[in-house]
């Protein structure tokens, strides 16, 4: 059975909480593997995870454009492939121990596998760069986390909370189309 470590930690307390939601839906997964539980019980949980995924999914790529992360196109076709591989799960169990059975290999291994390379790898990008390019559409930024307003020369910017928290801890972030620093409002 995996267990949150902080060496899955990417440093982001958004991004590590939905990893350690991520680890409790897999100890779920993980706890049916040797009981008896019915098909709705494997679809909560399915339902969950898909849930949960699309949530995560959606917020860490919001933040690798944040940060100007440079392989995000690959990133995102990778959250695509464990979309997919989870839908083929679904549509191609025989059996339910069969589904029990793939369903965890397939939670652990993307865990651990996709965190401890593809997720590090936006983390050490952003560890070894003290200067970010950020550009936000502020039109398309329409979900409930909460923003906070900086400004440039040339306009506005929403910045994501977990951005805005890494300013304050000292990282500059430049505005692509002036290249002036941005300033909290």
């Amino acid at each position: 059975m995996i267990k949150w470590s902080n060496e899955y930690s990417v440093d982001n307390e958004t991004i590590d909480k939905q990893h350690k939601n991520l680890f409790e839906i897999a100890q779920k997964a993980y706890f049916m593997v040797d009981r008896h539980v019915s098909v709705s019980d494997i679809k909560l949980v399915l339902i969950e995870l898909f849930e949960y995924i699309k949530i995560h999914f959606k917020y860490e790529e919001e933040y690798m454009e944040a940060i100007g992360y440079p392989d995000l196109t690959q990133h995102k076709k990778i959250h695509k492939e464990i979309t997919s591989s989870l839908i083929d799960l679904v549509k191609n169990i025989k059996t339910i121990n069969d589904l029990k059975e793939k369903l965890n290999i397939i939670i652990e291994k993307w865990l651990v596998e996709h965190i401890l390379t593809e997720d590090m790898k936006y983390h050490r990008y952003e560890e070894q760069n003290r200067s970010y390019q950020l550009e936000i559409d502020n039109t398309s930024k329409k979900d409930s986390n909460q923003h906070i307003i900086y400004v440039c020369d040339c306009k506005n910017h929403k910045i994501p909370y977990d951005v805005h928290l890494t300013i304050c801890n000292g990282k500059k972030y430049i505005c692509k189309i002036c290249k002036k620093e941005l300033v909290e409002l």
